[in-house]
């Protein structure tokens, strides 16, 4: 196996490590971090079948409806969190883009012909309209963000940093795929590094949220009695 596919195997299978943390922490989890989990079991079986099904029309279907579940989704964990009422309008603006651009592309291609890339950069083009949106409101109302304590702190940066690499290699995917320079090629080990911190930085936020559960259950009980 060379570095290339140890890479894309690493990044595949590490959406394993916060299904479990998930499915170990659930009944401890904060609405965000049980959404975020949801987020985690619609993504596992399109980027488990990626190791056995790569570049079949079977997987460029389920990919494609993938898209716009994942959308709804990362709405709820963060785009519908915006309590500023200009930074809400703005999310719900993005929101009425991308189901116009989504019509546009499923008139014009189809679910069933190819892989959408540019639905996937459209849909991360918004994830990180959102978590910019999030941190500046966070910003502005004072909220605590930077603690890495916090389960949204892990699940913010992972985000943040996985949004623009997808956004860059997807638009570019077809020609990566096409292209005979082994460098271009390569592209796709860098998409496969940030899957993987994405899913870690998940994992993290999941088993945070469960320490911080214990952590308030201990100390509620540690209270005296008035």
């Amino acid at each position: 196996m060379n570095f290339s596919s140890l890479v894309m195997q690493l990044s595949i299978w590490s959406i394993l490590l916060p299904l479990l943390a998930g499915i170990s922490s659930y009944k401890r989890l904060d609405p965000e971090s049980r959404i975020l989990f949801y987020l985690v079991i619609l993504a596992t079986l399109p980027q488990l079948l990626t190791s056995f099904m790569a570049h079949s029309k079977e997987l460029n279907f389920i990919y494609n409806i993938y898209t716009p579940a994942e959308f709804l989704l990362t709405y709820l964990f963060i785009g519908n969190r915006m309590q500023v009422r200009i930074f809400r309008n703005i999310s719900l603006t993005i929101v009425g883009l991308f189901l116009f651009l989504s019509v546009f592309i499923i008139i014009r291609y189809g679910l069933n012909h190819r892989f959408l890339n540019e639905w996937v950069c459209a849909a991360n083009t918004c994830y990180l309209g959102w978590v910019l949106l999030y941190i500046l409101e966070s910003l502005q109302t004072e909220k605590k963000l930077l603690n890495t304590n916090l389960p949204m702190f892990w699940y913010i940066s992972a985000l943040l940093l996985y949004t623009p690499c997808t956004i860059f290699v997807f638009a570019l995917s077809y020609y990566i795929t096409k292209s005979q320079n082994p460098f271009i090629n390569k592209l796709w080990n860098i998409q496969s590094v940030f899957n993987t911190l994405l899913y870690v930085f998940f994992a993290i936020g999941l088993l945070k949220a469960k320490l911080n559960f214990r952590e308030t259950r201990e100390f509620e009980s540690s209270r005296p009695v008035q």
